[in-house]
């Protein structure tokens, strides 16, 4: 009985395993990292990290401070936990907190095979690692900023591409795209294929997307999905970011027709949703200090006219107007269209929207946000100065 029991000990925990002193069979088998990594709305303390596989694997990122520290020297690492589960799949997010304001990071990515995930003594792969790539948080302390910002690319590869061209990468420190990248969407190779790819070969691995969600993207069967590849370290579509005298605040505008409309089939709910959005956006008006001391507030949104809503956009409008918002960003239209505060004006802020086919350039010192408005035909539709104000 006693030999049984002890040849049975060797076949569950072979040769192999036994030599390295794990409990798990580990073969070799590596993932391939197929899209990313890249950087979603890195903000002062944090940074998003995403990236795919071609495998199942569990991921971390390890990171250090400083622009060129080699693979080597990246001491911290940052795994997430989900539950008190590490996740295995395809997609792989990692949430970057603790950082310092305006410091440049060196990273890498790195995802680990996992074969089959049994319940006991999972059977594992080896290790694929990035290249290192570095990112830089924002700074609300830096005396001067820059960013682009594109709208309603709607899958058209030659127009994301033509944006690309006119941008200043040299100096665009993040770029904003407001939304209906899509006309609808079906799956994660539409996703990566019509928006994406193109986006992040501009972007790289060191430059962070802000995204603001369009009407187009609550449509299709892979709508539900989408936030798993533009996610925030606040779990949410809407959030703000804090980039030198700017204080920016990214909106959802949700949809532009009601809910019981019957084209959605009763499977939209943006009325409580946008109510709850409301109610964060005017908690945060009165209780984030950056909103009363930056120099600038911006909003990005996709709807000029704040979507679809049953009492309209009013409380939208004056809690903007009550919270000091100079510059109002969106697109939606598929035109340029431009209306300044004034006389007939039912808001305080300056309401800029941009056409599909440009991209604004928003320079800000605590003195001045500048926006020039450009075609991809390189020609300057619209240029406007607004001075900070006396606070």
């Amino acid at each position: 009985m006693f030999k049984s029991l002890l040849f049975l000990s060797v076949v569950l925990l072979p040769s192999a395993a036994l030599a390295q002193s794990e409990p798990y069979k580990v073969f070799d088998t590596r993932p391939v990292i197929t899209q990313g990594p890249y950087l979603v709305a890195t903000g002062s303390t944090t940074a998003t990290v995403v990236w795919i596989t071609d495998a199942p694997s569990h991921s971390k990122v390890r990171y250090a401070k400083g622009a060129d520290v080699p693979a080597s020297g990246l001491a911290s690492v940052a795994e997430p936990q989900q539950d008190g589960l590490v996740p295995v799949g395809l997609r792989h997010v990692v949430h970057i907190t603790g950082l310092d304001p305006g410091a440049t990071y060196s990273y890498q990515a790195v995802s680990t095979r996992v074969v089959k995930l049994k319940a006991y003594w999972p059977d594992k792969g080896l290790s694929t690692e990035a290249p290192v790539a570095r990112f830089t948080t924002l700074d609300p302390r830096k005396p001067a900023a820059s960013f682009s910002v594109v709208t309603d690319t709607h899958e058209d590869l030659a127009r994301i591409r033509a944006l690309n061209k006119i941008i200043d990468w040299t100096t665009t420190e993040f770029l904003v795209h407001t939304g209906d990248a899509f006309h609808w969407l079906d799956s994660e190779d539409q996703l990566f294929r019509n928006w994406l790819e193109p986006t992040l070969a501009a972007l790289g691995p060191s430059r962070p997307l802000m995204y603001a969600r369009g009407n187009h993207e609550l449509r299709g069967p892979f709508a539900r999905e989408l936030f798993g590849y533009v996610p925030t370290v606040e779990g949410r579509y809407y959030y703000a970011r804090d980039a030198g005298p700017v204080h920016l605040i990214v909106l959802d505008t949700g949809e532009d027709k009601p809910d019981d409309t019957n084209v959605y089939a009763l499977l939209n709910k943006t009325t409580s949703y946008r109510a709850g959005e409301l109610e964060w956006l005017r908690g945060h008006f009165k209780s984030e200090p950056r909103v009363r001391t930056a120099p600038f507030r911006v909003i990005a949104m996709h709807q000029p006219r704040w979507g679809w809503l049953a009492d309209g956009p009013q409380a939208w409008m004056d809690a903007a107007d009550a919270a000091g918002v100079e510059l109002v960003i969106a697109g939606h239209t598929h035109k340029f269209s431009y209306e300044p505060p004034g006389p007939g004006v039912p808001h305080k802020y300056h309401l800029l929207v941009i056409g599909q086919d440009q991209v604004a350039r928003v320079d800000a010192t605590a003195k001045m946000l500048k926006i020039v408005v450009t075609g991809i035909d390189g020609k300057v539709v619209q240029a406007i100065e607004i001075p900070a104000r006396a606070r």
